[in-house]
């Protein structure tokens, strides 16, 4: 999952400046109170991934230290088994790594990823990179929990997960 734009409404929190407080359980503000709000739809979707076995990761290229520090002021760290937050646009490549680390550390030989993020800019190159994937764009291709939960499920029955 994407983080700005998708897991939270700012488009950039590596410009935010630390440290962060959390304000409620959505919502936290930066040191210059820069007010960040999380999607509940976004952690709804995370949540029932857990419990549904479903291997999760960021995905952003963010500043990892920011980026990072921000999900656990906001507690949202524990919805991720792993990150892959680099300062760099390529996020098919920092995908491939997931899936591969995630191949060996379950002995996994498939894997069936599932891509949430708010913009197309990734897209072409992510497909190429992972053929199998399901694209979500955020909160568009779903707009509510049963939608998107159907959505998940119906791919991953396609796949004989």
């Amino acid at each position: 999952m994407d983080l700005d734009g998708t897991l939270w409404d700012h488009y950039d929190i590596s410009t935010l400046k630390p440290p962060f407080k959390k304000t409620s359980r959505y919502t936290f503000i930066d040191s210059n109170n820069v007010e960040v709000h999380v999607y509940e739809l976004a952690v709804k979707i995370l949540e029932y991934s857990l419990e549904r076995k479903i291997i999760t990761s960021t995905l952003s290229w963010n500043n990892p230290e920011i980026a990072l520090e921000a999900l656990k002021t906001i507690e949202l760290d524990r919805l991720f088994h792993y990150h892959a937050i680099e300062n760099h646009p390529d996020k098919a490549k920092m995908a491939l790594k997931i899936v591969n680390l995630v191949k060996r550390s379950h002995g996994c030989s498939e894997v069936y990823p599932i891509y949430i993020d708010d913009r197309e800019l990734h897209l072409n190159d992510m497909i190429n990179a992972l053929p199998n994937l399901l694209y979500i764009k955020a909160w568009k291709t779903c707009t509510n929990f049963n939608d998107c939960i159907a959505l998940i499920e119906n791919y991953l029955k396609s796949t004989s997960y």
